[in-house]
Order: structure tokens, then C-alpha cells, then sequence
């Protein structure tokens, strides 16, 4: 026990742990990140409906998506790659969650392609117009993770395609705090089905402008953890990191709805070619 809450109370190196991809395929997770998807009381997991539509209109504005070939890697319960199929592109949806796979391939028009992939690891298709990776699934990602990733959209694009991202800006992380929170069934039931115990340690890391939430779950009979990293980026450095490996920005903005940018905004928009 003196291991487990020494552990706990130190600050991990950056990335150290990388657990991601249990929010998505732990099966009760699994479905009430699904439910936060879904939800129009909250922006947890995904943006509300009218924001979605807005976004994409935007996206369409900019880029003429009909006839386009669109990959959506993150795709989750298919919100976004049935409004880009509406707008009239061939649209592959890409996720690792069964529960927002089965979802989507429910509730989407047959002609969309959903693959169950870890797009971080696992070869895709290429030879695509457009890529979109939104609601921050980049900022979850280690330096190493972005650029690997980075580079394999660059060999999944045509010459002259698109990849169009949104990451959390300067304004998310002045607003993050340091705290720490210990709760019986810590946020109502959604870590585990039974009984347990949760831990939320908070933990800022002003150079890297890097948040860390940890979650430690303690169940009668198991003990596990969720390490929730998010990095913040001023507007010029996503352009850095996006010019390192090869890209050029087109356009960015303070949301995918196409909002004004400053050095504050709490999300930034770009698009890059």
C-alpha cells in the first residue's frame, strides 16, 4: 500500500505512462465514453450537435468536400463523417472503440468505410484529399506520437491534400489548476460499474504548457490507472511542429467554426497542406 500511494504522490515525467487507449476499450468505458459522445449536456468527449454542424460547414467551406476523399482518424460514434458524407465525400471513418464503431456503422449511410484501427500504429489506407483529426486527439500524444503520426498523414495524403486539426490553446491551460480530489465512485459511477474508490491528481507542467490528469481506481479487487495527458499550444508552435514535418498552414482560427484567434484562445483550428 505504501508503494501504490508513494507512487501516487509523485510528479511523472512527461508522457512517462501512456495510457490512452483504456478509455476506449475497457468495455464500461468504453460505453460511457460513448454516452459523453452522445450527450448535448456536455463537451467532454465531443462537441455538441449545432458546434459539429457549424465545424463542418466550415470545414466544407474551405475545402469543397464533394467528390473529396476524407479519412476522419478518431472517427468515434461517426458525429463528423456523416455530415462530411452528406456534403458529398468518400469518407473513411478510423477508431480502436467497438462501442463507437458499432454506433456509427448503425446509425451511418452503408457507404462509409469504418475501420477499426489505432491510427498511431496500425497501416491505413492512403491516397486521401483530406484528414481530419479533431476535438484535440492530437494533444493526448508524446512529441515522438505527434510526429510519427504527422508523418504518416503526410504518406496518407495526395500531393496537395489536407489535414485539418483543432488543438487546446493557450486559454484551456492559464484556466487548469493543481488539485487533487479523492471521492467514493468518483464522477457518479463512470470509472467502473461496482463499487471503488477514485483518485484525481492534477498535476501542471508550465514549460512544457502540458496537463496531466491521473486517475487511480480502486476497487475492492483491483487497482488501476488512467493517465490523461493534454498538450497546450500557442499558435506558433502547432506551426512549428507542423512545418517540421513538412506541412505548410493554410489556415488557422480560434475554433473549427472558423472564431477569431489570439495568443489566448482556449482552442486553436488549423488547416494545413
Amino acid at each position: 500500500m505504501y508503494d501504490l500511494f508513494h507512487d501516487i504522490s509523485l510528479r511523472p515525467m512527461p508522457f512517462s505512462r501512456y495510457t490512452a487507449k483504456e478509455l476506449w476499450t475497457r468495455p464500461h468505458l468504453s460505453k460511457q465514453m460513448l454516452n459523453f459522445h452522445l450527450s448535448q449536456e456536455t463537451d467532454l468527449a465531443s462537441r455538441k450537435v449545432e458546434f459539429i454542424d457549424d465545424s463542418v460547414e466550415w470545414i466544407d467551406g474551405h475545402l469543397s468536400l464533394s467528390g473529396k476523399r476524407l479519412c476522419d482518424l478518431g472517427c468515434g460514434p461517426g458525429l463528423y463523417t456523416r455530415r462530411f458524407f452528406d456534403k458529398g465525400a468518400e469518407v473513411t471513418g478510423v477508431d480502436f472503440s467497438d462501442s463507437s464503431l458499432d454506433y456509427a456503422r448503425m446509425t451511418s449511410n452503408s457507404d462509409i468505410n469504418y475501420l477499426k484501427a489505432d491510427y498511431i500504429s496500425d497501416e491505413l489506407p492512403s491516397e486521401f484529399d483530406v484528414i481530419t483529426l479533431i476535438y484535440i486527439d492530437f494533444c493526448a500524444l508524446s512529441p515522438n506520437q505527434r510526429s510519427s503520426l504527422l508523418s504518416k498523414i503526410r504518406r496518407m495524403l495526395k500531393p496537395n491534400g489536407h489535414l485539418v486539426l483543432d488543438v487546446a490553446g493557450s486559454g484551456s491551460f492559464l484556466a487548469k489548476e493543481e488539485a487533487t480530489f479523492i471521492e467514493d465512485r468518483l464522477m457518479g459511477g463512470f470509472w467502473a460499474e461496482g463499487e471503488y474508490v477514485g483518485i484525481q491528481k492534477s498535476f501542471i507542467y508550465e514549460d512544457q504548457r502540458l496537463v496531466l490528469d491521473r486517475y487511480i481506481i480502486i476497487e475492492p479487487k483491483n487497482t488501476w490507472q488512467i493517465f490523461n495527458w493534454i498538450q497546450h499550444f500557442t499558435p506558433q508552435m502547432i506551426k512549428t511542429e507542423l512545418q517540421a514535418a513538412g506541412f505548410a498552414v493554410v489556415n488557422m482560427s480560434g475554433d473549427l467554426t472558423g472564431a477569431s484567434l489570439s495568443e489566448d484562445s482556449d482552442f486553436i483550428a488549423i488547416i494545413a497542406n
